[in-house]
């Protein structure tokens, strides 16, 4: 519709109607893209308004400066100073013409003469209400103002023109950031972005799709960006059906890359496995090669993650496979490969087809899983998720020098990185490598305190810790543990009871130590309720013939 637009401009300029051809390629952005089409045009306006100045000729010859300088000076800033002085010449003759106050005022503005560009704003805002006008006005006014007063900005949102309702929810956009520390401000300037971009979405929607006749708002490219740009409002409000089916209504009408990203990403948030496999898809078969490597790489991550999450392997293993052909094809000397984002999906490739394998009945060997490890560990040595996979593969094969070599480095990376969740697992599989594999109850324990000292609220690690302190003899520690395993034991799938009963068991004998044996008897006595023990029977006796006889002797003494 904008070459229609043009082609009537052009026609009411040959006739002498610059108001409708100013309107057209002003209020309807209807100029061509043309080069030397857009340079005839300039040409012609300017003879005609040299001859008798118009202030619409004037409109015409603003916009062009403002948004095309290119055709008539190569100088953006002199350029911007013609535009003033067109618009000068055209509110000399019409006070009241908004274009010229407003393009006056635009020059001016990114001339950076704010005091200048103020006046011609403000006026123009008293002859027709414009909504970025009135933003600009209020950034204006509050330049250097820490926390100016937000409530004074209040928009009229009734123009009819799609294009400066997008505009002002765009500009909105910078200063809500302002007001992110004004909770109430925040919220209103939010909906009020919100409300620009869903009444430019119906101007458009009305034009473009219900065919109302409305030429000046029939802008196919600009309806679809917005719907780009409201979907990102619903998805942030969680919305995200409702932003699916904006995007796609706008894909349907004009499709570009980063509109189907973003009903990619609200599938992603809404979680539905299907469309984002169809949307990953896609992406990757029609914008593949526009894409940056790290899209590209993360699209084909969510891509694996949804079919691993379908339970269709085949079609996982095939994606990752794309993955590491797209990986290895590139110059390992790249410093792009070392990108957080980029490693992270190149070692999730290898979870999943390590998923994906198990789960159709391919198990790799030893071997393979080693050599696996170590060619991920060619390319991102410092990841601590690789460093702990690689060291429970040396555990499988007997080495637990080279095991505790990689605990260790994975521990230094993730304290490095601020990766708290990994220094805990990493401190956790050492622990358990040191109590199991090589008996040595002192360094465990020492690991798994570091692992519980991480924040590590595992049921495990508390489990562990209390078997390494009942084995020392460390009765406070056996106690603290115990009680810490208890604590989070129904949080933990798969304990058994016989895992129960043992930590009871602990817990009873280390308090008959300490000559606790009322609590002794308690936990004891829990400990046989969940599995039969010789130790636990021949300790609760213990623990009740001492309870008595402790509770005997306190009745005399105080001669109860």
């Amino acid at each position: 519709m904008k070459g229609e637009l043009n082609r009537q401009a052009q026609q009411a300029l040959e006739q002498g109607n610059y108001a409708l051809a100013a309107k057209n390629w002003v209020q309807g952005f209807s100029l061509p893209d043309d080069a030397d089409e857009l340079s005839r045009i300039f040409k012609q306006v300017n003879t005609l308004n040299e001859a008798t100045t118009n202030p619409d000729l004037c409109a015409i010859l603003g916009i062009i400066a403002l948004d095309y300088n290119d055709v008539f000076n190569e100088d953006r800033e002199e350029a911007l100073i013609q535009c003033v002085q067109w618009s000068k010449m055209g509110i000399k003759i019409d006070p009241e013409h908004f274009n010229c106050n407003r393009h006056a005022g635009s020059a001016l503005y990114w001339l950076e003469d704010w005091d200048a560009a103020l006046k011609y704003y403000q006026k123009a805002v008293e002859i027709f209400a414009s909504p970025v006008l009135s933003i600009r006005i209020f950034n204006m006014l509050n330049e250097g103002v820490e926390q100016p007063d937000f409530s004074s900005l209040q928009l009229d949102l009734a123009t009819d023109q799609a294009m400066e309702l997008y505009n002002a929810g765009v500009e909105l956009t910078y200063v809500i950031d302002r007001a992110a520390g004004n909770e109430e401000e925040f919220k209103r300037l939010t909906s009020l972005k919100r409300a620009c971009y869903e009444r430019a979405y119906s101007l458009y929607r009305a034009a473009v799709i219900d065919n109302n006749g409305d030429l000046l708002n029939r802008n196919e490219q600009m309806f679809s960006v917005t719907c780009n740009n409201l979907s990102g409002v619903l998805r942030n409000e969680g919305d995200y059906d409702a932003a699916i089916a904006i995007t796609t209504e706008g894909i349907e009408v004009y499709p570009f890359m980063e509109l189907l990203e973003n009903r990619f990403g609200a599938a992603i948030d809404a979680d539905y496995q299907e469309e984002i496999i169809a949307d990953g898809e896609q992406l990757i078969d029609d914008y593949g090669d526009q894409m940056s490597l790290t899209t590209y790489f993360r699209t084909i991550d969510f891509i694996c993650a949804a079919y691993l999450e379908l339970k269709l392997y085949t079609e996982v293993l095939e994606w990752v496979q794309l993955g590491f052909e797209v990986y290895y094809s590139i110059d390992p000397s790249e410093e792009i490969l070392q990108q957080e984002e980029i490693v992270r999906c190149f070692t999730n490739f290898y979870i999943y087809k390590a998923n994906a394998d198990s789960a159709l009945g391919v198990a790799p060997t030893l071997e393979e899983s080693a050599e696996n490890a170590d060619q991920i560990l060619e390319q991102v040595l410092d990841n601590p998720s690789v460093l702990i996979s690689r060291a429970n593969i040396w555990i499988e094969q007997g080495n637990f020098e080279k095991a505790m070599e990689c605990y260790q480095y994975a521990v230094h990376f993730a304290v490095e990185k601020e990766m708290t969740r990994s220094v805990q697992i990493a401190f956790y599989n050492m622990g358990y490598m040191q109590a199991v594999h090589l008996r040595d109850d002192h360094a465990a324990l020492d690991s798994f305190e570091q692992s519980i000292e991480m924040g590590n609220p595992d049921f495990w690690c508390f489990y562990w810790a209390a078997h390494c302190a009942y084995n020392l003899v460390d009765n406070e520690k056996t106690i603290q543990y115990t009680k810490n395993a208890l604590h989070t034991v129904e949080k933990q799938e798969g304990v058994t009871d016989d895992i129960i009963a043992e930590i009871y068991e602990h817990l009873g004998i280390a308090q008959i130590d300490l000559e606790q044996y009322k609590e002794a008897v308690d936990n004891l006595e829990a400990a046989l309720r969940y599995g039969d023990s010789e130790l636990a029977r021949e300790n609760l006796k213990i623990a009740k013939e001492n309870a008595h006889s402790s509770q005997g002797f306190f009745k005399k003494f105080f001669g109860k």
